[in-house]
């Protein structure tokens, strides 16, 4: 399987294989649009090794879904690593004479943005290939911007896929062979978030952002491990995702029947449809266990989610 990458924090990719994005749980997932990478082209030239499955000049076709709702599994200031998606697509090898189909394979993504000049996406997996199980990897370095720091988005552009930016490396046997990737790689959203009139806060895509003392944030999702709050210089702040909250006037949250400082009620920038809610977590809410989320706006409150507090 073959692949290759494009967009900004959070990118897919391909070039011998087709990813497609588990929605994760909840509601949170249901809520937000759905996005369709395709990759179409030729395997256009050995860049080194022995082509042993024939792909050089032949034809893929790759479709990569994705929904805004994937998190990353680990993650830098500039990069992110994403797992647990499906690919699907197809190839043609010069060992046979019709596409050998690649559906439903299990698969992992890196994006980078840190790269000064492009920014990078590596894709890779494992595949039956000709009855052979093999290993593959695509590197795509898309022009700076086609990618964004947070979730899965959209490109800003089609990325034309030539040999000088796209390459897809097979493993066979111990050894490796790479192959340049000619072609176009788009993404289309199909389908978007919805807004409520009704208030509701959302359990699903919660985030946990914490400020350090040395002046650098980090951001998790808030189900890897409990809200700690009692590092004493460090400032921890909960991110939530809502609905009718951006023409609210009057938004007040509360844990564990606390008053916390609202510290942004708004629109979500990235998510159609969808605001969030930033609240400071005070110390003094460390030992709390589990504790209800309750947000009010206008003076309507919305049923409540449930967080751990360390």
């Amino acid at each position: 399987m073959i692949s290759f990458s494009i967009r900004r924090m959070r990118f897919a990719a391909l070039g011998v294989a087709a990813i497609c994005c588990l929605a994760t749980a909840g509601n949170l997932a249901a809520a937000l649009p759905n996005v369709v990478y395709t990759a179409s082209g030729v395997f256009s030239g050995v860049v080194s090794g022995t082509d042993t499955f024939e792909l050089n000049n032949q034809p893929f076709s790759i479709s990569i879904y994705a929904n805004e709702a994937k998190f990353a599994t680990k993650y830098g200031q500039q990069w992110a690593q994403y797992t647990g998606l499906t690919m699907q697509g197809s190839i043609t090898t010069g060992l046979l004479p019709t596409p050998v189909s690649i559906g439903n394979k299990t698969t992992g993504i890196i994006l980078a943005v840190g790269n000064p000049n492009a920014d990078i996406f590596v894709l890779g997996t494992g595949i039956l290939l000709q009855g052979i199980q093999i290993g593959i990897s695509a590197k795509i370095a898309a022009p700076k911007g086609t990618l964004t720091n947070d979730h899965i988005l959209p490109l800003t552009a089609p990325v034309t896929l030539t040999p000088s930016n796209a390459t897809a490396t097979y493993t066979f046997s111990g050894t490796s062979t790479t192959l340049g990737l000619s072609g176009t790689l788009t993404g289309t959203v199909m389908s978007t978030a919805t807004t409520t009139s009704s208030l509701q806060l959302h359990a699903a895509g919660a985030q946990v952002l914490t400020s350090h003392a040395d002046g650098t944030q980090s951001v998790r999702s808030l189900n890897a491990a409990p809200v700690d709050p009692a590092a004493s210089a460090d400032k921890v702040m909960l991110r939530l995702y809502a609905s009718g909250v951006r023409d609210a006037s009057d938004v007040h949250v509360q844990i564990a029947g606390q008053e916390v400082p609202v510290l942004y009620a708004g629109a979500a920038g990235h998510f159609p449809g969808l605001d969030q809610v930033v609240v400071e977590v005070p110390r003094s809410l460390a030992g709390s266990g589990k504790a209800a989320v309750m947000l009010t706006a206008d003076g309507q409150t919305a049923s409540p989610v449930h967080i751990h507090i360390q």
